[in-house]
């Protein structure tokens, strides 16, 4: 905690995320996403991460922005992503937080998910999306396979490899040629969907690689 006042508060930069609670300024480092999520050292936690220091910036032109009225929607349903997610916003307790999944893929890393969110506070919303190709295909087709009769032990070997170099290159990369956003001026009231959410939003996951 840094104090009651916003003025002149940097809402992300470098590992840290500055973000109001009940009118208290509080500062938030990745580490404390690490330790929440102690399953994974990688991937997930990395990018749900930086798309929420994506979403501080985006929306603290006005003002430092405030988890009281946040709701997100995510694309990607893995508990890296979801537990990062929450650390900052703190929003799944108040059933604030919704996993877009596609018909027969589980709360974990496949094919089918995507690496987008939209974060509104209530007035406004931040569309963000990961570049389109950041992740490789291979990385999407391995997720299939893990945890089924054709994993093999070279398969976990690679999917691990492929979390630690996704992790070092998000970090790597100024937020801005990783992910890309759009703020429009209204908000989604906690239940409800984006407009692009609909029976066809995964249709382009295959051709995309998103």
């Amino acid at each position: 905690m840094i104090g009651s006042t916003t003025e002149n508060v940097c809402p992300a930069e470098a590992t840290i995320v500055r973000i109001q609670s009940e009118g208290e300024v509080l500062e938030l480092d990745y580490n404390g996403a690490m330790c929440q999520h102690p399953g994974s050292l990688w991937w997930g936690t990395a990018v749900g991460y930086r798309a929420m220091q994506v979403a501080a910036k985006a929306l603290s032109k006005n003002g430092l922005w405030s988890r009281d009225d946040l709701y997100v929607v995510t694309g990607h349903p893995g508990p890296g992503v979801k537990d990062a997610i929450d650390y900052v916003a703190k929003v799944v307790d108040k059933d604030r937080y919704h996993a877009v999944v596609a018909d027969g893929c589980g709360m974990q890393c496949n094919s089918q998910m995507k690496f987008e969110w939209w974060v509104s506070d209530g007035k406004q919303t931040a569309h963000i999306n990961l570049r389109p190709d950041f992740v490789p295909i291979d990385f999407y087709q391995l997720s299939d396979r893990l945890d089924t009769p054709k994993t093999t032990k070279e398969d976990i070997k690679l999917f691990r490899i492929f979390k630690v170099n996704l992790s070092t290159r998000i970090w790597n990369a100024p937020l801005e040629e990783s992910f890309t956003v759009e703020v429009v001026d209204s908000p989604i009231e906690p239940g409800q969907l984006p407009e692009a959410v609909d029976e066809h939003y995964f249709d382009d996951v295959v051709t995309n690689g998103a």
